[in-house]
């Protein structure tokens, strides 16, 4: 007990200085259990190296990876990816098999061993999906059509690592064996995508668990049992599924994973996160802090093979995704952000990481490595994936240096973000006269404003040298439905006083626009109608009437 006191202690120290200094958490904490882990290794201190046996720490390893990797399941709906599967699973088997092969051939130029290269190439294969969608959720950005193909890709990759974790710890068994133990794996998953379908919502939302025993409070008395019956709920399925992998005899984890996997339908997904953020983010907090505790102070040696392999991770990821995500219909600003997102090893590499040093496949020293890569990529992913370095990186694409098409019209109208509803304004400006010119990032909107006889171009609205290219500062007035506050006010920015109409979603977002000079539309008030109501108010006439007025 005294050394999960001193654990909790430091824990609470990390958490405490990351949010003072507004740094990230998981390197403190994991330099907090490595301090703790030298200062036990002085002969002065040895009665804290007693304390702190490598049992206690392997077992808050054991008990936060599992809390870790059901919350990355529950994030994991397939339906979430809806129109952008294809791209999902070109960019994450891709991904996963050149990053893999990639870092298998680095690892063995780094001077390990086969085995130990084998389990380095599976760790730099797959990325973390809660730093990821941690990310595109601050960013608000989690329903964007990128954000569903990124989704998509962690799913994709989770479940082939989860396949390779079941191979690596099975890997000295008979076939027959491993046979078992896939099949078993593969029974595991038909089961939860069945609860995830049918059971889960059935008995959280049609019998309402967690909210039956609201009638039995006494009067007055606040009704936190809602939320208690559901966590037990929540937590007894997850032991369930991890007792079903015990049984089958395939590692915990994959039951951990499965079990989540369970929860992750709308909206039962956010009930379960909102119920189990507290746990998670407790145990996610013991499990780096004896992360940290656990593995070997880093040498040079140790240091520089853990940059080295880092730097491969982030270096090769982003063009990688970049390109495959470009070939599969992205905008080359989203196929860029997308790269910047994965590029980082996953929760799962620990996972993977742990079993092949606790089964003897590879030496402390060797998990050491695969430890400090994943938090030094999960680390660096926050600071890098942002628009601003989207921004610089697009500027240096090759595809810049194609030239635009470009238009000598004005008094045009242009419309920005077309989407599933732009055709109910385009045909009524067509009917009026007006030249129109569609920008989207979509190429079966643009095939189809083509055959309108309309100027479709298939790009990023945002992008000054297609605002440029397609005279905007001459237009008559701007129709903007691009999904981001921040490119509406690029585009204000670089049109001069040509009216700007701008789609937007919150109140704030309105406010903000209305301060750059654009006029706002909330979307939840937005209909054709109304558009064309608000196209009017800006003084504008078709073509046709301002002649007759003889203007």
């Amino acid at each position: 007990m005294t050394g999960l006191a001193i654990l909790l202690l430091l824990a609470a120290v990390a958490h405490a200085v990351s949010q003072r200094f507004r740094i990230p958490v998981i390197p403190l904490l994991l330099l907090s259990g490595l301090g703790l882990s030298i200062v036990s290794s002085i002969p002065a201190a040895s009665g804290l190296h007693q304390v702190l046996d490598s049992d206690l720490l392997t077992n808050l390893l054991q008990l936060g990876l599992t809390f870790l990797i059901f919350a990355a399941g529950v994030e994991l709906n397939p339906k979430r990816i809806g129109k952008q599967r294809k791209a999902a699973w070109w960019v994450g088997m891709v991904e996963f098999l050149f990053t893999g092969l990639f870092g298998f051939l680095l690892a063995r130029f780094l001077k390990f061993d086969g085995m130990s290269a084998v389990y380095i190439a599976l760790a730099l294969a797959t990325s973390s999906t809660l730093v990821v969608l941690n990310q595109l959720r601050s960013w608000l950005r989690i329903y964007e059509p990128f954000a569903r193909m990124v989704t998509g890709v962690l799913l994709i990759q989770d479940l082939l690592m989860i396949v390779c974790i079941v191979v690596m710890a099975n890997v000295d068994q008979s076939p027959a064996e491993m046979a078992q133990s896939i099949i078993g794996l593969l029974g595991m998953g038909v089961t939860a995508l069945a609860c995830q379908q049918y059971l889960m919502p059935t008995l959280v939302l049609r019998f309402k668990i967690g909210k039956n025993l609201k009638t039995h409070l006494p009067k007055g008395q606040p009704s936190r049992l809602d939320g208690e019956t559901m966590l037990l709920f929540v937590v007894a399925v997850l032991f369930a599924f991890i007792g079903m992998a015990k049984w089958i005899g395939i590692p915990i984890v994959a039951g951990a994973f499965f079990a989540g996997l369970s929860f992750s339908s709308f909206p039962l997904a956010g009930m379960v996160r909102g119920v189990t953020q507290s746990i998670s983010s407790f145990f996610a907090a013991l499990f780096f802090i004896a992360l940290g505790a656990l593995i070997s102070f880093p040498n040079m040696d140790l240091i520089f093979k853990s940059i080295i392999l880092s730097l491969s991770v982030l270096i090769v990821t982003p063009p990688l995704v970049t390109y495959i995500a470009g070939k599969m219909g992205l905008t080359i600003r989203y196929a860029i952000e997308s790269g910047l997102l994965l590029a980082q090893t996953s929760e799962l590499s620990l996972v993977l990481g742990l079993g092949g040093f606790l089964s003897g496949h590879i030496t402390k020293e060797v998990f050491s490595v695969i430890s400090l890569v994943s938090v030094i990529t999960m680390s660096i992913t926050p600071l890098i994936a942002h628009e601003r370095t989207a921004a610089m990186l697009l500027h240096w694409h090759p595809s810049r240096r194609k030239d635009l098409p470009s238009t000598s019209l004005t008094d045009h109208v242009i419309i920005l973000g077309f989407g599933a509803g732009g055709m109910w304004v385009l045909k009524p400006l067509l009917k009026a006269g007006y030249d129109v010119i569609v920008v989207d990032d979509d190429p079966v909107i643009i095939e189809q404003v083509r055959k309108l006889n309309v100027t479709g171009i298939r790009g990023d609205g945002a992008d000054v040298n297609v605002i440029r290219s397609i005279n905007a500062s001459k237009a008559k007035i701007i129709l903007s439905g691009m999904r981001r506050l921040r490119d509406a006010e690029r585009l204000l920015a670089h049109v001069g006083d040509v009216p700007v109409i701008v789609r937007v979603f919150e109140q704030f977002q309105a406010k903000a626009i209305e301060k750059l000079g654009g006029i706002p539309i909330l979307n939840s008030e937005a209909a054709s109608e109304t558009f064309m109501q608000w196209f009017s108010r800006c003084g504008i006439e078709a073509p046709g009437k301002k002649e007759d007025s003889g203007s």
